[in-house]
């Protein structure tokens, strides 16, 4: 067991589980900058992110296993509203992602990783 009061739902060691908690941390400081910024409901957030409802919800309360997808990382970055706190905090989201502090896969990373590179 671990903080979430069960099993951190990748492999069974503690290594992944610290990976999975830092992502949740990341996504959890996300939430509070934007909150701070005064986007304290739902709605808000998902129109300051520039994504629907569901798709905020899920993203900043939800304990999901691989987190945002770059897709929808993009969709917010694009998005004129966010409020600069939280847009650091998606980029340093975006920096351990791809220093692999989440505990991802080779070749998941890879993909990841060439959806941000310069070019």
């Amino acid at each position: 067991m671990n903080t979430y009061g069960r099993g951190c739902g990748m492999r069974k060691n503690g290594k992944s589980c610290r990976a999975k908690a830092r992502q949740v941390s990341k996504l959890a400081e996300i939430r509070a900058a934007l909150i701070a910024s005064g986007c304290d409901t739902t709605a808000k957030q998902a129109a300051v992110l520039g994504v629907c409802r569901s798709t905020a919800w899920v993203l900043l309360n939800r304990d999901k296993r691989v987190g945002p997808s770059a897709i929808v990382i993009k969709r917010i970055l694009s998005s004129p509203d966010l409020p600069p706190p939280a847009r650091q905090k998606v980029q340093e989201y975006i920096e351990d992602k791809i220093g692999v502090l989440y505990g991802h896969s080779a070749q998941s990373m890879r993909a990841f990783r060439a959806e941000f590179q310069s070019g």
